[in-house]
């Protein structure tokens, strides 16, 4: 056997490159030997003598395994009792799995069907086939692959059946989405309950990876492949011994030291392997490097050397994948909590891993509620931290509130001329900061949940709360961070009202102790601008931003991101007031203050450049929109990369800026990479695909390709009703895209009815004047002409013309298009005269 002799794992390692080997050509082996086991030259020279002694052999060992090839091409298009087996799909365990479709009386479906290979036809590896599908038939669990029958083959082969799962391995349905941490945490606890079933059964799984653990397109995981599963009893006559090779068959990157070393395992050998499924989930790679290594190096590796703390091994672009605006609040994310619970699970002795899967479960649902985990230290410390972070959550941000206010004092330094008052400002700062902490948690813990009963909700809490900062007596100061604290828990929870009362508190409270007001109290009229724009009172709202912008600049902050937030909120606001030129100037202020106080790779840049993009281009600078709009592609990428949903607005924007410089080809291809990244992250039902698929139909109009302009309409248009209610407007102007395309389709009477339908649906939804009305008006008016009913169409399209004007001005491309469609109208109506009158007043004809 040589110097060194095979270990259980490595014999192990040997019956599986020796059977991988028989399943490929003669002529190919050699190469494979070399990029399997060229590392391990014991292991080499035994795999090619027993591949010699094979190749001499007429044994009843051969036949099955050169068989295996056989069987794949025995079985498909046959029938097993009421299953048609179909293509190979894959092997696992010392199984081969084909697709198959149940077609009896009964009913058609999809299934798995899975044979035995025959290159494990051995009495033992049929007595362990057999019982994987005992365990199988055992394990009833939503989140396990279901067993539906079973059976022999006419040549004497044990099968089962099972529910054909379509999915795709965890950790790559995760990065495919950019899940965010929270999002992966839930589906791996759907994985602890699955392998907690298993071990309430007394079933070790031993072979728990991404390529067996996968998720469907529901965001349901489906554990798979029980085919080296360990029996905690021998119910079924499978007792281990030392020297039965492949007992021990393992994937070494997920295998417990025990399992490497091949002592015997228990439930904790699957708590190391979720373990590491959890670490590459975090950080998109394994504990352990052992690509190449031997079996010696891989024993050492698993068995001596410490795993990394996750936060510490994170690569600078993984923040993208997880959905984090910069790598720091990826780091954040993971750093603390899931390191100490990642590394106790991959404890090296079994005694010190969690006791079960269910103890695991327990600590990650513990971090998700922001509660203490069992895998960190019991300090008061830890405890009381864990308290803040929890009622931050609850309360919308109590230590931000603390942080604002810290960052207020930092100012006053700033702005002090000796350099004791400055170090007195700086003890009153933290001292602060602690009053306010520690007012809020006693607060807080005497509106403990538990005194309301079981079924209190936040609300209950948080009005208990209020009721007790009603009667407090307190500096100004402080009763001014409890009540912006107080403000946006109400107004996280919708309560507008109540959020307002408890912002106007804080706002008197500032008052007395700044008169002159300063820079919380720009925030906190920024907070009541929030309230006035979520009641639908713009103008309010623009208003109160106004008297905030005055004292952002009055008193100026040395971290100006706050402000940067409150400019881009107003450009917002004056967009949809329709003031365009001005929405633009406000947009460049807060780009200009982004840029400079924000991280470059900063989820928040996106967003700004996206916006001032939409704004430039509504106010006809082309040029400035194109800019902006490459800009926004290049922010987003930087901040997410390209398979994700700000992505895939920022290429939307581009399309859009794409349409109006006339490069309708190009725009067109970039609308459907958007609709391609939505559809593949958000679904085809969402209405961000659905507004982009709205956007893109309204191109093709423009090209002329009226019938894939119906195609693409239709598609948003399905979905009225169910998830796009009647107010939804990319489903409002689907409907019309889809009555213009059927107009010009020689289907004009539907297309008037859709248009009449998504106009009513906007009279009941939007404000009397907005723009949006007369361009429904505009746009009936079109299809009325070509059904030559031109008296009707005249009123509507004046009346557009008219309000587009008045509302949008002269130069909008919406008041110009009603123009081209009153030329239109008196051409066909042979009304020469007005047609030409009103195409002289056409500044720059724009296609319809």
């Amino acid at each position: 056997m040589g110097a060194l002799p095979l270990s259980a794992a490595r014999l192990a390692l040997l019956e599986s490159l020796f059977d991988a080997a028989l399943g490929i050509p003669a002529d190919s082996r050699d190469e494979f030997i070399s990029l399997s086991a060229s590392h391990d030259p014991i292991l080499e020279s035994e795999l090619r003598a027993l591949l010699e002694a094979h190749a001499l052999s007429d044994s009843a060992f051969a036949s099955p395994v050169r068989g295996e090839r056989d069987l794949a091409e025995r079985y498909v298009g046959a029938r097993l009792g009421a299953y048609e087996i179909g293509a190979h799909i894959g092997s696992g365990g010392m199984g081969t799995v084909h697709s198959a479709v149940r077609a009896d009386d009964q009913y058609r479906a999809r299934v798995a069907v899975k044979f035995l290979r025959r290159s494990a036809e051995s009495a033992v590896a049929i007595r362990r086939f057999r019982a994987e599908r005992q365990i199988l038939a055992s394990l009833q669990h939503p989140n396990i692959a279901t067993l539906l029958d079973g059976g022999v083959t006419p040549d004497g082969l044990p099968y089962f059946v099972m529910e054909h799962i379509d999915g795709e391995p965890i950790t790559l349905w995760c990065d495919a989405r950019s899940l965010d941490v929270p999002a992966r945490l839930a589906l791996f606890l759907q994985v602890c309950s699955a392998v907690s079933a298993a071990h309430q059964k007394l079933v070790v799984h031993r072979d728990l990876k991404p390529g067996n653990i996968l998720v469907t397109t529901d965001g349901t995981v489906k554990l798979l492949d029980f085919g080296i599963a360990k029996l905690m009893r021998d119910d079924l006559g499978l007792a281990e011994t030392a020297t039965q090779v492949g007992q021990r068959a393992f994937t070494p990157e997920y295998a417990s030291p025990e399992q490497v070393r091949g002592s015997a395992v228990d439930t904790t050998s699957d708590v190391y392997a979720l373990g590491v499924v959890l670490f590459e989930l975090l950080v998109g790679q394994r504990p352990f490097d052992l690509q190449g290594k031997s079996m010696v190096e891989i024993e050492r590796i698993v068995g001596e050397q410490q795993a990394p703390r996750p936060g510490a091994v994170l690569s600078p672009d993984r923040h993208r994948v997880l959905g984090e605006r910069n790598a720091a609040r990826a780091r954040q994310r993971i750093e603390g909590d899931l390191d100490a619970i990642v590394l106790m699970a991959l404890r090296k002795e079994p005694s010190r891993r969690y006791v079960s899967v269910g103890a695991l479960a327990r600590d990650v649902t513990q971090h998700l509620a922001q509660q203490p985990v069992q895998a960190r230290p019991d300090s008061a410390g830890y405890r009381i931290g864990k308290f803040v972070r929890r009622r931050k959550l609850e309360t919308a941000a109590a230590v931000i509130a603390c942080a604002s206010l810290v960052g207020g004092t930092a100012a006053a330094m700033v702005q002090a001329r000796r350099a004791d008052t400055a170090r007195v400002q700086a003890i009153g700062a933290q001292s602060r900061a602690e009053e306010v902490t520690n007012f809020l948690m006693t607060m807080l813990n005497s509106s403990n949940p538990e005194s309301f009963g079981k079924d209190v909700t936040m609300r209950t809490v948080l009005d208990s709360a209020s009721l007790r900062a009603d009667s407090m007596r307190v500096e100004p100061e402080l009763e001014a961070e409890i009540r912006a604290v107080m403000g946006n828990a109400y107004l996280a929870l919708g309560e507008v009202d109540v959020a307002e009362r408890q912002f106007q508190l804080d706002l008197a409270a500032r008052k007395r102790h700044a008169p002159a007001g300063d820079y919380l109290t720009a925030i906190t009229y920024s907070k009541l601008a929030l309230v006035e724009e979520t009641r639908g009172d713009l103008a309010k709202s623009d208003s109160l931003l106004q008297l905030a912008e005055w004292l952002y600049t009055r008193y100026p902050h040395v971290d100006r991101r706050e402000e940067s937030t409150a400019l881009e909120n107003r450009g917002r606001l004056l967009y949809m007031l329709g003031r365009v030129p001005e929405a633009v100037v406000q947009f460049r202020k807060s780009l200009a203050l982004s840029e400079q106080f924000f991280a470059t790779d900063d989820s928040s840049n996106a967003p700004t450049y996206i916006n001032l993009a939409v704004v430039s281009g509504a106010a006809g600078q082309l040029a400035a929109a194109d800019t902006f709009s490459l800009k926004g592609i290049e922010a987003a990428r930087r901040a997410h990369g390209n398979d994700h949903p700000v992505m895939a607005n920022a290429l939307s924007v581009r399309a859009g800026a794409l349409e109006a410089l006339g490069r309708l080809d190009e725009a067109a291809a970039t609308f459907r990479a958007a609709m391609d990244v939505k559809r593949r992250i958000l679904g085809p039902e969402h209405v961000s695909y659905a507004t982009t698929a709205a956007n893109y139909s309204e191109l093709l109009l423009q090209m002329k390709r009226y019938r894939d302009a119906a195609t693409v309409a239709r598609e948003v248009v399905a979905l009225r009703g169910k998830p796009l209610e009647d107010t939804n407007l990319p489903l409002q102007s689907a409907m019309i895209y889809l009555g213009r395309a059927l107009a010009q389709l020689d289907s004009t009477k539907a297309g008037i009815a859709l248009i009449r339908d998504a106009r009513g649906m906007r009279r009941r939804s939007l404000p009397v004047d907005h723009w949006l009305q007369a361009a429904a008006d505009a746009s009936l008016g079109e299809v009325l002409t070509a059904g030559g009913s031109f008296a009707e169409a005249e009123s509507l399209l004046l009346g557009a013309e008219k309000a587009l004007r008045e509302g949008r001005g002269e130069e909008n491309e919406q008041t110009q298009l009603a123009r081209t469609r009153l030329v239109t109208l008196y051409q066909r109506w042979g009304k020469p005269a007005e047609a030409t009158a009103w195409q002289a007043k056409i500044a720059a004809p724009t296609q319809g």
